[in-house]
């Protein structure tokens, strides 16, 4: 027990630098537009960032919950560190689909196991009702850092558009070092006799058909995390279109980072202020509102319309992700996170090439338009799922 400890701060020191790509997120797009590709080119690249990982998401998630979350961490976090590093030296589509790929493999490997250990490490403690108010405060601690990243990666990009992914290889490199010094924490065995894809298939059917909670926590997750990164990738040319100048980019999204940080902090507070079913109902509605906005009005101000989609993502995370660990055990917890981020990428890889021609053939505003009806549609079908079946 002693030996776990020191995993809560070094998972917060791991949350940090594996949101340290945020030196290149208020100019990644404007980077890759730069080098010649189209929109539809950056949204193809993206799905095929995602295909990966769909490919990946289970099989890594499983990989954690029987090899051991530390070491999917450590090869993750080394892998998303040198696809940093091929991005920083890319010069066309080519290269940049190569740095797509590792970067994909290691975002897929980290994926779900970073929450299980930190889930599994509070219940070994005996804090497991400490999860949401944990996991709000990590996301807290790493947007804000975030938040410094964006204006440093604004200013690196004023001297080369290339420091700043440079700056993220050097902080993806440091996380790789932290997660070497966690400890796996005690997990049921799991397993089955008739073999571990049989395991696997027990897992999915448990998280996708048995359990009526985690199956529509699980979908109304995936539909917040598609739309939500969807949305990220129309930010820049929306505020190009708003005639917001590069050199502002960095503050802005400095400013979002902080927004997301403050909302998971308190989501644990506010969630229980207003109770399980309002605190569902709000998420796809403030997104909805969010695109809605931006289609609405283009002016130089409205970047603030963003402020509700990160209110979202800070919120999300913790509140949704508390609810399918209730329901979920210890030998299957990163399988089933796993299972939740494959989803969203689905929803993401479904969506974002379409988006990509529209945006270049009928501008960025038709884009942000369809993405609010297909958030409030598919946001209101999945209430009237969670209802029905009284999950919430």
């Amino acid at each position: 027990m002693t030996t776990l400890r020191r995993n809560v701060p070094l998972l917060f020191a791991l949350r940090v630098c594996e949101n340290l790509p945020a030196f290149i997120g208020p100019i990644v797009v404007v980077f890759l537009r730069g080098r010649g590709l189209s929109m539809t080119q950056v949204m193809l690249l993206e799905t095929i960032f995602a295909l990966v990982i769909i490919g990946l998401e289970i099989p890594s998630g499983f990989f954690a919950d029987r090899v051991g979350r530390r070491w999917s961490l450590v090869l993750g976090m080394a892998a998303v560190t040198a696809g940093a590093v091929a991005y920083a030296r890319g010069n066309g589509f080519g290269d940049f689909l190569v740095a797509e790929i590792v970067w994909a493999v290691g975002s897929s490997l980290i994926s779900g196991a970073d929450t299980a250990m930190l889930y599994d490490t509070l219940l070994a403690q005996g804090r497991a009702e400490q999860y949401q108010k944990m996991e709000g405060q990590a996301n807290f601690l790493a947007l804000g850092v975030s938040a410094a990243a964006s204006v440093a990666g604004g200013l690196l990009a004023a001297g080369n558009l290339r420091y700043p992914f440079y700056a993220t290889a050097a902080a993806l490199g440091v996380g790789t070092f932290v997660a070497l010094f966690t400890r796996e924490p005690p997990r049921e065995p799991g397993g089955h006799p008739r073999g571990e894809l049989y395991y696997l298939y027990k897992i999915g059917r448990f998280a996708l058909y048995k359990n009526a909670e985690v199956r529509w926590l699980i979908l109304f997750a995936a539909l917040l995390g598609g739309f939500g990164t969807i949305g990220f990738w129309l930010y820049q040319p929306y505020f190009q279109l708003c005639g917001i100048p590069l050199a502002y980019f960095g503050v802005i999204f400095a400013l979002f980072h902080v927004f997301a940080a403050f909302s998971g902090k308190l989501a644990f507070v506010l969630e229980r202020a207003v109770g399980k079913r309002a605190a569902v109902v709000i998420l796809p509605a403030a997104l909805a509102v969010s695109f809605g906005a931006m289609a609405a009005f283009a002016v130089p101000a409205g970047f603030l319309f963003v402020l509700l989609a990160q209110f979202v993502r800070g919120f999300a995370t913790p509140v949704i992700q508390d609810y399918i660990n209730r329901h979920t055990w210890s030998d299957k917890r990163a399988t089933v996170m796993s299972i939740k981020n494959l989803l969203g990428r689905v929803v993401f890889v479904a969506g974002a090439p379409a988006m990509g021609v529209v945006v270049d053939h009928a501008g960025v505003r038709l884009g942000l338009a369809l993405a609010a009806v297909g958030t409030f549609l598919g946001g209101g079908a999945l209430l009237v799922a969670l209802r029905r079946d009284r999950v919430i």
